[in-house]
């Protein structure tokens, strides 16, 4: 029985694997693509298939943004590969979560990765432990952020920082029950390129979510967005749908959340894509708020 389980894993991850050969991995040079990628795990996975973003600039530079679960690895790099990319300009780890960045060694290996970015929060888990180690013994350049910093993805692209705050206060007994805390300082990123905007903010729930509309408002707004914690309703607060505004928001996860949260971003106009139920989905842009959304599957949801 465990090895007809263990084949019936195997075929899952060769279906998967098998997505990546969708026409939708192709580059757009001259404009900024996102690649919001569908990862699987097996069902014996410690935790979700998590985010793996990749991010290509007007003038092909690449961005891989978390990299998901260390099942999802040979994934990530099928999409990479499927992709003609041959090194990794940045990476960047929204929070030390396993999936986001449990695959990180494993890519690590396999892709030259010239800048890291991750937040200074400490985490001593086997998990963030082996990607800090990967990120050295590949002697990757890594840079610390926090709120107010920012930084350049090619030639036209500003990334600024929102979060998580400069200065980190541990809670008593950390890391024990520290889930929320670890989510709460997701590197909070928006991207900038001409007037057209995206945002990414890891695992956010709504408690910083509201510290971060209280204090900038609407400048977080955005109009392509990931929906923080993979759209679930420790996250996604209606005061956060409305200030980012987003036309296009994009959740990442192996199975749908919460139907409140999805029914909240339609009200307030958003098209919302779940990877579980629309595959790969990928976002074309100029730099004056022309978009274009493509899924490798058909949904109900947008």
């Amino acid at each position: 029985m465990q090895r007809k389980r263990n084949l019936v894993t195997m075929l899952l991850l060769f279906m998967a694997l098998s997505l990546f050969a969708s026409n939708l991995l192709v580059r757009h040079p001259g404009e900024f693509a996102i690649y919001f990628l569908d990862l699987e795990v097996s069902e014996t996975a410690e935790d979700k298939s998590g985010d793996a973003t990749i991010l290509i600039s007007p003038e092909g530079q690449v961005m891989l943004l978390d990299c998901g679960h260390p099942e999802s690895a040979p994934q990530v790099q099928e999409a990479l590969n499927a992709l003609g990319v041959e090194e990794i300009d940045i990476f960047v780890a929204s929070h030390p979560h396993i999936d986001h960045i449990g695959a990180f060694p494993a890519i690590a290996a396999s892709f030259p990765i010239h800048q890291m970015y991750r937040s200074a929060l400490e985490y001593p888990t086997n998990t963030n432990q082996a990607a800090l180690m990967a990120a050295e013994a590949n002697q990757i350049p890594t840079t610390i952020l926090a709120e107010g910093d920012s930084f350049s993805f090619g030639e036209t692209i500003k990334v600024a920082v929102f979060n998580p705050p400069r200065e980190i206060v541990y809670p008593k007994n950390f890391p024990d029950n520290s889930t929320q805390f670890v989510n709460n300082h997701s590197l909070a990123l928006q991207f900038q390129h001409g007037s057209s905007t995206a945002w990414f903010s890891g695992d956010l729930y709504m408690i910083q979510e509201r510290k971060l509309t209280q204090k900038y408002g609407d400048a977080i707004q955005s109009d392509v967005a990931k929906a923080n914690h993979h759209g679930g309703d420790t996250s996604n607060s209606l005061r956060w749908i409305r200030t980012l505004d987003a036309d296009i928001v994009v959740a990442m996860h192996d199975q749908l959340d919460s139907m409140t949260v999805y029914n909240n971003y339609k009200k307030y106009g958003a098209e919302y894509h779940l990877t579980l139920n629309d595959g790969l989905v990928k976002v074309v842009m100029d730099d004056a708020k022309h978009y274009q959304v493509f899924d490798t599957k058909e949904s109900w949801m947008n």
